[in-house]
């Protein structure tokens, strides 16, 4: 007989009462606990073990019992405020636990399943709440991201069941959230846009000529609400309501539309020509899906502390460099980094933990680079090999050290299977291009001194002397490893929420999009 015959069964004989009375009914509520666990609709193993150990805490007995409705009524508020986290209340069945919630409080004749299929429903949902917020709604391999998030069913149901008991599910759901500075700002910026998206439900600009500084447009005065409420109108002096319903397009305008065009990626000129006018126009609810899509990247990071912390952003084409010094906080290190190339070479986004520094490094040259450039470079060029300072070892072939050498002066290492490290280089007029994926993979970095005396807490003297004189390679040991994470999200926020868009480089956002809406995500 099957689970669902089962209940049935059991309902013809079982009798109605009231909600307190059912909830409070050990032996019913057991049987049924266990009937509806038995025929879950469509449980993954690792769902089913987190519901089996949460129910097993609470003796199969209602978890959501009697005198528990702010307990409800907190958890029912999560699931419906999901979005605001980048998530989709949908996900979670928050409208329908909602009207069912609504039901059983107007209905006091409530059958003891529809209590345990409530109680159960509401638990897996929120098993699937918390698990989304810590660990992100896909598994990172299927788009190329090589995170291993360690999921841990039983530990989750322990922790869910503990915030339950002592009321402190909304901790929790701060707890399981990243605690990046990246996270929490792009968390401002996907408010700003919610917000932003409510009073500004439609974007249809248009404008004969390009706005410039001195001409009037009546469209100037909606142009300018928009602009405000992104943040990218700044209001330096008091500004009276005559002005802000002013059609002039004028220098403050001008300012504000150069500001939008920086975080749209667009040569800030400050008129409002056809590229800018097509951003403007772009619906904010795609500019929010791009922000969730940079949430849900963060989450499957592991849970590092920003007081050490290399974090490279492949479409900013910028790295940031956390170390703390022991009495206080330093200012965070930001410098401009080339990538792999886009067509052929892509730099793996993963993690792992710098250990060292070689100054004036040799380069082991690797085999698609000799295939590919040095053997039938050195087929057309006997001197091929002494005129660009290598020398051949074995079947092998490296440059020597030196101001010539591919990696530069400097190398920093961070042991992992990809063969990636960041780099000196010699070859700096790259790092003027606004688009900068040039690289065989590796990430070359603009001002590696900098970061040197950033990390080993060196003083600016002692890394030039290490990078500039004597022959051979000199080794320097970190105090300790610190993290690095090799990223990729097309949105980065400041502090204040104000987001900058980027370039898709790689093509990975329409990749993550298509996952996520299979909606395979499980606990």
């Amino acid at each position: 007989m099957t689970p669902i015959r089962r209940i049935v069964i059991t309902l013809i004989f079982t009798f109605y009462s009231n909600v307190n009375y059912a909830i409070n009914y050990p032996v019913s509520s057991e049987t049924l606990i266990k009937e509806v666990l038995q025929g879950f609709i469509n449980t993954t193993p690792q769902e089913k073990e987190a519901m089996d150990e949460i129910y097993d805490l609470a003796n199969h007995q209602f978890l959501w019992s009697n005198n528990q409705q702010i307990k409800i009524e907190i958890a029912l508020l999560l699931l419906a405020a999901a979005n605001e986290k980048g998530l989709q209340s949908e996900d979670y069945q928050s409208q329908w636990l909602s009207l069912q919630w609504q039901q059983l409080k107007k209905n006091r004749m409530s059958s003891l399943y529809q209590l345990a299929l409530f109680d159960t429903t509401l638990t897996h949902n929120i098993l699937h709440y918390y698990s989304d917020l810590h660990y992100g709604r896909i598994q990172p391999k299927l788009v190329k991201f090589l995170f291993n998030p360690q999921k841990d069913p039983l530990k989750l149901a322990h922790q869910t069941w503990t915030a339950i008991q002592k009321n402190t599910m909304i901790e929790l759901s701060r707890q399981f959230e990243p605690q990046l500075h990246f996270y929490t700002n792009l968390k401002k910026g996907l408010h700003n846009y919610q917000k932003a998206a409510k009073n500004h439900l439609e974007l249809k600009f248009k404008f004969v000529k390009p706005l410039k500084i001195g001409r009037s447009d009546p469209q100037v005065i909606k142009l300018r609400r928009l602009l405000i409420t992104l943040g990218d109108f700044i209001f330096i002096h008091k500004i009276d309501k005559v002005i802000l319903d002013s059609h002039v397009y004028d220098r403050a305008m001008a300012k504000a539309v150069k500001h939008f065009q920086k975080r749209h990626g667009l040569k800030a000129t400050g008129r409002v020509d056809k590229r800018t006018l097509k951003s403007l126009n772009k619906p904010l609810s795609e500019r929010i899906e791009q922000i969730k899509l940079g949430l849900e990247r963060l989450r499957w990071i592991p849970r590092y502390q920003e007081d050490q912390l290399v974090f490279v952003n492949v479409p900013s084409f910028r790295l940031w460099a956390f170390n703390t010094l022991k009495d206080q906080k330093r200012k965070p290190l930001s410098i401009r980094v080339v990538v792999g190339k886009a067509s052929k070479t892509r730099t793996p986004i993963f993690s792992s933990k710098m250990k060292y520094l070689v100054f004036r490094p040799y380069w082991g040259i690797p085999y698609s680079i000799l295939k590919n450039e040095i053997f039938p470079g050195m087929k057309r060029d006997a001197n091929y090999l002494a005129n660009r300072n290598m020398e051949l070892i074995g079947n092998r072939v490296r440059q020597r050290p030196g101001k010539r050498n591919a990696l530069g002066l400097v190398k920093f290492i961070f042991p992992n299977k990809y063969s990636i490290y960041l780099h000196d280089t010699p070859s700096k007029s790259l790092f003027k291009r606004t688009r900068r994926d040039f690289s065989h993979g590796c990430v070359r970095v603009s001002h590696p001194a900098d970061l040197a005396s950033y990390l080993l807490k060196w003083k600016p003297a002692k890394v030039k002397r290490a990078m500039h004189k004597g022959r051979g390679s000199q080794r320097a040991k970190l105090e300790k490893e610190i993290p690095v994470v090799i990223f990729y999200s097309t949105v980065m926020a400041a502090e204040d929420g104000t987001v900058t868009f980027l370039k898709d480089v790689y093509n990975y956002d329409a990749k993550l999009k298509l996952e996520l809406n299979k909606k395979h995500n499980q606990i």
